[in-house]
């Protein structure tokens, strides 16, 4: 037994037509695209001499995210209240439907996918697709 389109669409409501949710897994400058996207980046975590530089993935720790966004201002403008909207939807579909193993960053493909509100994108096949990858790799 396995979980299908179908499964997907009855229980997540995602809507399951439109178009291919393909995000390029290229992180070349993601720093600066999150940055005009949602106004700040985390910081590149700092190397002591003659350490050896940690990979950093290419996305935000929940932890930053909710220290940074977790309350929109009151007397914010349109702008400001999209890119709070933008930061909370890549916060929760990064936490549930994209979920992954570590459990502690936000990858930063989610947030590129979240650029236009009104994409018409199938949210739901590329919910299954990641489903199916995260159990390969398991």
């Amino acid at each position: 037994m396995t979980v299908t389109l179908q499964d997907v669409s009855m229980i997540t409501a995602l809507p399951i037509e439109g178009k291919p949710l393909c995000m390029s897994t290229d992180f070349e400058g993601w720093r600066q695209q999150m940055e005009a996207l949602i106004g700040m980046s985390p910081q590149e975590p700092e190397v002591e001499d003659g350490g050896k530089k940690d990979r950093v993935p290419a996305g935000a720790p929940f932890t930053w995210i909710a220290a940074n966004f977790a309350h929109c201002p009151e007397d914010a403008d349109d702008e400001v209240i999209q890119r709070y909207a933008r930061v909370y939807m890549w916060y929760v579909i990064s936490r549930t439907i994209f979920a992954d193993g570590t459990g502690k960053n936000a990858p930063w493909m989610w947030l590129k996918a979240l650029t236009v509100f009104d994409n018409k994108f199938s949210w739901g096949s590329a919910a299954l697709a990641y489903l199916y990858r995260q159990v390969i790799n398991c």
